[in-house]
């Protein structure tokens, strides 16, 4: 009996071992148990969407950044601060001497390379300091006008910012109160209308008097115009505008210190202006123009020349009398360093009538006394007691 039983039960395990083998005995066939699906995976192409062992087991997951945790927040008090870092100071070029000028007859100027100040200045011989202005051009104004004919030995000892130091010594010797000066500008045109003169513009180029200079206008050989200045002290680089004629009652001589007290036309408030009494034509296109101080030295002079030739016209042949003068004195010469003739003046032909253009030197040139050093200004360029256009 038990032989029968064992046989049977061998025979039922061999037909549960071929039901598990065929595909065909489960059609109805449920998924996996032991492998559940991802959700993920696309059904349709599963094969493309194969899993790494790596994945199922959860080792490639990405990597997060490390975060550092949060400061404590402190009081605004008990904030950090960011101290400055050391920095050296800069290098300073200690102040430089330059030059020194004599800018009229009570003030003397400094100029240095950089500003300067805690100044000291003597004069040997005595000269009394009223006060000094300091900066990079020092100004020393005197109580007094400055001593003549005397050999003075000025000291200045001065200081920058940086306590860098310099100590100046120069000599200074004032022979007369002649002043260096030259005709800077010229109208010969009148406008009626509009009230505008002739003038002859000088600029100071060493500070002085006016007194016992002359002014020397050369067209009419029988009556030459001479007209001698006022006493006044001038300054370096100062513009003195003589206007030609007087035409209305604001033309003031300005005498003194104040240069704004002529308004009439074409006055300067920062030049002085001075006026010949009358209405009457002086100046002309071809002319003969210098300036004489008190022992016949001619100190400038220009000739102009509306109709350039051979030789002067009839009405100017005075003028090669002139013309050699003034070559003879180092006044007026021609280009080649020869006697000047009518050639060699200034042409004035290109102004005709108007009144807006001028015979105008070129400042910033060495003067040569000849007529290089001038040109014509194009309309409106005129510049009474201002640097030419």
């Amino acid at each position: 009996m038990k032989q029968i039983f064992v046989s049977y039960v061998m025979i039922c395990s061999l037909l549960l071992a071929v039901c598990g083998c065929s595909g065909d005995l489960s059609p109805q066939q449920g998924p996996n148990l032991e492998f559940p699906e991802k959700p993920d995976i696309d059904h349709e192409d599963a094969g493309n969407n194969s899993l790494d062992s790596s994945d199922e087991q959860g080792l490639n997951e990405p990597e997060l950044p490390e975060v550092d945790p949060p400061e404590a927040e402190l009081p605004e008090d008990e904030l950090p601060v960011d101290e400055p870092a050391e920095t050296e100071p800069p290098e300073v070029e200690p102040p430089g001497f330059v030059d020194f000028c004599l800018f009229s007859k009570k003030e003397i100027r400094f100029n240095f390379s950089s500003a300067v100040n805690n100044i000291s200045c003597t004069f040997t011989p005595y000269q009394e300091i009223d006060y000094i202005q300091d900066g990079k051009t020092v100004k020393v104004f005197l109580k007094e006008n400055l001593g003549l004919q005397t050999d003075f030995s000025v000291e200045l000892n001065v200081k920058d910012d940086w306590e860098n130091s310099l100590s100046v010594e120069v000599p200074l010797f004032v022979n007369d109160w002649i002043p260096k000066i030259e005709i800077n500008e010229l109208r010969t045109e009148y406008e009626s209308s509009r009230k505008r003169a002739e003038f002859i513009e000088f600029k100071v180029k060493s500070a002085g008097e006016l007194n016992g200079l002359q002014l020397y206008i050369m067209w009419n050989a029988k009556k030459p115009y001479v007209f001698d200045l006022p006493d006044v002290d001038v300054k370096l680089g100062e513009y003195v505008t003589f206007h030609l004629r007087t035409l209305e009652s604001a033309c003031v001589n300005e005498l003194g210190e104040d240069l704004s007290e002529s308004t009439g036309t074409d006055s300067c408030p920062t030049a002085r202006d001075l006026w010949v009494s009358g209405s009457s034509a002086w100046l002309h296109k071809t002319d003969i123009v210098y300036l004489q101080d008190a022992n016949g030295n001619i100190l400038d002079a220009v000739i102009l020349n509306e109709e350039p030739g051979e030789a002067w016209k009839k009405n100017q042949s005075h003028f090669a009398e002139i013309a050699e003068d003034l070559y003879n004195k180092g006044a007026w010469k021609s280009a080649d360093d020869q006697l000047p003739g009518p050639f060699d003046a200034v042409d004035t032909s290109t102004i005709k009538s108007a009144a807006t253009k001028s015979i105008s030197r070129y400042e910033g040139k060495e003067n040569t006394h000849t007529a290089s050093d001038w040109y014509i200004t194009d309309t409106g360029g005129a510049s009474p007691g201002q640097p030419n256009k």
